[in-house]
């Protein structure tokens, strides 16, 4: 997909798909192909078909049956992963192995196209004799990528990363060694620790992870972390916007973590350990997860977070993603140029036309309960706010401060509502606030948004206010105080041991990124 715009408004081109029979992989393919609209062949009638150029990202299964001259790509960030054998891995690199790019004699590709003067010295170490069909091109995928560059608000925008926070994209590829396949807590952890307001995780996983398990059994192992507010990327749509979104990645020995590496994204390395075995120990991907900091499992994540994006030094990684990523930004120009040598056709005079990347597809939850800390700097009658999603089991509640349970109404979960020091509603009123709190002995509040900037707040004790938000100061625009967490602001000053004294009239609150100043006022008669 990356490669056929270059063919783009050239009416002497037909693109025909097929799949090679018997990949482990090949579930939800067609599904894949019917959404972008592509004319597909069976595998049988593409054998029996001619054809002037057949294009591949994998040199898998029975290409050479094709009846037409080969253009084999690579499908990642350059080639890493050894062959697997029956008891392990060999000591082949998948595609530049003599198995996959020799059949009867015969070299199957015509071009062998590779990102980096690099992956000739290693095919001529695994398959000399298809040195001849070798072109360094470099990497088309990446070279979109730094094209996209410029959209990173956008896509921001459309992942729900506001101004201020970060977004933390955990990237996992496939295999026991992975970041997923190698267990643990990571994810759960990482929603548990990170304050709500400061970031946004986001995953993206290799598409044979749903091609293996299925988009819905993927769900089901994910659904508390869901939510809890993590953002599922799928693998077909928009993970290269949410790479060009990102702040930190979090990651492992695949291709994703390759690539923000080299955009110069601060990385923690969190794959198994083991991934060494999985990977040509003489690649630039070896070299890298030898290099990038680890995640330790032992220590504080949000601390870790914050250490990494300190530290981090652009560039730092420049010489290792360089042996890799070769001839940037004229990718597509050489792969045109040789295709249509191929297909023996005049190349079009103009440059192809820049086709947008997929806006990223992908449901923001919405987090309904939350564990909130609220710490008085009664220096300046500051509020700092910190919330959590309540459905993310935490560890211990060490380094939080007296924190309190606040959860939406229409939360599904009884038990939460029974539990809750502050119930909340986005839509309420002064009557169902009053109502709530006869309804819920538990509860020390009952809170209504009942504008865009004020919120009606009823105590246990009987007493009622009405809290509006003056104004906000944000660190960078389009940052704004959650009207939502201003009840947590009167909850925190009572439990700093105000209870007797009453409220002040104004209080500053300090939530993420942004800090604002309310008022306190009994409601109108």
């Amino acid at each position: 997909m990356d490669v056929l715009p270059l063919f783009g408004s050239d009416l002497r081109v037909r693109t025909l798909f097929t799949s090679v029979e018997g990949s482990a992989f090949s579930d939800g393919l067609d599904d894949y192909l019917q959404m972008v609209g592509a004319k597909t062949v069976s595998w049988a009638e593409a054998m029996t078909m001619r054809f002037d150029l057949a294009l591949s990202a994998s040199a898998n299964g029975e290409l050479h049956h094709l009846g037409a001259p080969l253009l084999l790509m690579p499908h990642g960030a350059g080639h890493n992963r050894l062959l697997r054998t029956a008891d392990g891995y060999g000591p082949e690199v998948s595609g530049l192995a003599r198995s996959q790019l020799v059949r009867d004699g015969r070299v199957v590709p015509t071009v062998i196209a590779l990102s980096h003067q690099e992956q000739l010295a290693r095919l001529a170490r695994y398959c000399p004799e298809a040195l001849p069909a070798a072109m360094v091109t470099g990497d088309l995928c990446f070279d979109r990528i730094v094209a996209h560059l410029p959209r990173r608000d956008r896509y921001r925008r459309a992942l729900g990363v506001a101004d201020g926070r970060k977004l933390v994209l955990v990237s996992s590829t496939w295999g026991e060694h992975s970041l997923l396949g190698a267990g643990g807590d990571i994810l759960p952890r990482l929603l548990a620790e990170l304050p709500l307001d400061e970031y946004r995780v986001a995953l993206v996983t290799h598409p044979n992870i749903v091609a293996r398990y299925g988009e819905l059994q993927l769900r089901l192992w994910l659904a508390r972390e869901r939510s809890a507010g993590l953002t599922v990327i799928p693998p077909e749509r928009g993970w290269q916007a949410a790479l060009i979104a990102s702040d930190v990645i979090i990651g492992d020995h695949g291709s994703v973590t390759f690539y923000g590496t080299a955009l110069g994204r601060p990385v923690l390395l969190a794959s198994s350990g083991q991934e060494i075995q999985e990977l040509d120990p003489s690649s630039p991907t070896a070299e890298l997860c030898r290099l990038l900091p680890r995640l330790d499992r032992r220590r504080s994540l949000l601390g870790q977070v914050k250490e990494v994006v300190t530290a981090h030094i652009p560039g730092a990684y420049a010489e290792v993603t360089g042996r890799t990523l070769g001839n940037i930004g004229r990718a597509g120009e050489s792969l045109r140029k040789i295709a249509y040598q191929i297909m023996n056709l005049p190349c079009p005079p103009t440059p192809a036309v820049i086709e947008p990347l997929a806006e990223p597809r992908a449901e923001v939850p919405e987090v309904t309960a939350f564990l909130v800390e609220a710490r008085v700097l009664s220096a300046d009658r500051t509020v700092v706010v910190r919330r959590f999603p309540a459905s993310a089991e935490r560890v211990s509640d060490d380094g939080l401060c007296d924190p309190h349970l606040v959860v939406d109404a229409e939360d599904l979960d009884r038990r939460l509502l029974e539990s809750a020091a502050i119930i909340m509603r986005r839509d309420g009123s002064p009557r169902w606030a009053r109502e709530t709190v006869r309804r819920y002995p538990g509860c020390a509040m009952a809170s209504a948004v009942i504008g865009d900037q004020r919120v009606y707040v009823v105590l246990r004790d009987g007493r009622e206010f009405v809290l509006t938000l003056l104004s906000w100061v944000p660190q960078a625009a389009g940052d704004r105080v959650d009207v939502t967490c201003l009840p947590s602001v009167l909850y925190g000053w009572l439990t700093a041991g105000h209870r007797e004294g009453g409220f002040p009239s104004e209080l500053q609150v300090r939530l993420g990124a942004a800090e604002s100043r309310i008022r306190v006022t009994p409601p109108a008669l």
